[in-house]
């Protein structure tokens, strides 16, 4: 492969030399549209969604009277944060490279419905019904986290989204992945590259307790397919 686009899956155990990039390149992406994830609330209730404001470090929010103290994603908070993942699950990273830097990176990892819904979604309790309804005990991967390096790489970060899934699933040895977003742009990509094996349960309606899309992968039969013929 070109060298000026690499992309590449790592254990975490091979993960440690990006870090530093993966560190920047996430602070820039989720502080900017569609999340504004900038510093951590100031607010004791936490009254801004998901417990992030979108005001700079040392600005005054007037909402909760308050002077916002800390970036919303500390360097060591999130290099933490990663290695639990990876010392407590099956877990792969994805990464994409041009002659500049890093461009693209995504973590994704195999747990039960029942265990994602306590780490993420500890604020929607009725969402522990609803993936437990869909789901049952059955393994799936979760796409964690996908955030592009833009000032490297403006347009085009979800090129490569079909492979990078399908990565993922072989890696992990599992055909069902989901991921839940507000990005727009991540809900298209995998109806793009997926077609009706793409299963969207839109945000805030009847059908979703949650002010975010989730999204699931079914390659079953087709990853099967594909698994039998590499082995030829």
């Amino acid at each position: 492969m070109n060298e000026k686009n690499k992309c590449e899956f790592l254990k975490p155990s091979g993960i440690e030399p990006f870090y530093p990039e993966i560190v920047s390149a996430y602070q820039k992406a989720f502080a900017g549209w569609p999340w504004f994830e900038v510093s951590k609330c100031a607010d004791p209730l936490r009254r801004c969604i998901g417990g992030f404001c979108k005001l700079a470090v040392g600005s005054f929010c007037q909402d909760c009277n308050s002077r916002v103290k800390k970036p919303a994603y500390e360097s060591d908070e999130l290099i933490s944060r990663f290695e639990n993942i990876a010392s407590s699950r099956p877990t792969y990273w994805y990464v994409e490279q041009n002659e500049v830097g890093l461009t693209l990176a995504a973590i994704a990892w195999e747990e039960i419905a029942q265990t994602i819904a306590f780490e993420k979604y500890k604020d929607v309790p009725d969402m522990n019904v609803w993936l437990e309804s869909v789901f049952g005990d059955k393994k799936m991967i979760w796409l964690d986290e996908v955030f592009a390096n833009t000032s490297l790489k403006p347009t085009g970060n979800l090129s490569n989204f079909r492979n990078m899934c399908i990565g993922f699933m072989k890696n992990l040895n599992n055909p069902i992945m989901a991921f839940r977003t507000i990005n727009p742009s991540m809900t298209r990509a995998a109806e793009r590259d997926f077609g009706d094996r793409a299963i969207v349960f839109k945000r805030e309606t009847n059908e979703l307790p949650d002010r975010r899309d989730f999204v699931i992968i079914n390659m079953e039969d087709e990853l099967m397919d594909t698994l039998k013929e590499t082995e030829r």
